[in-house]
């Protein structure tokens, strides 16, 4: 959707449905802000190799049965 497009729809609305979104959107950027909060800056802690590579997005098994085929 281009800023056309919105401009456009938002033309078509009424005031009191204007009002409405500006409160939800007001609700959901104060709800946003509280979690970012309440979420902690820091990585999350892997207790071993194999979970740490999976979040990266990684395979660790597939890599090490390709070093071991040539060697």
């Amino acid at each position: 959707m281009s800023d056309t497009d919105v401009s456009a729809f938002l033309m078509e609305l009424e005031l009191t449905q204007l009002d409405q979104i500006t409160q939800d959107l007001q609700v959901r950027a104060e709800q946003q802000k509280a979690e970012k909060r309440h979420k902690p800056s820091f990585p999350p802690v892997f207790t071993d190799l194999d979970s740490m590579a999976e979040s990266a997005g990684l395979d660790l098994t597939g890599l090490m049965k390709d070093i071991k085929r040539r060697s």
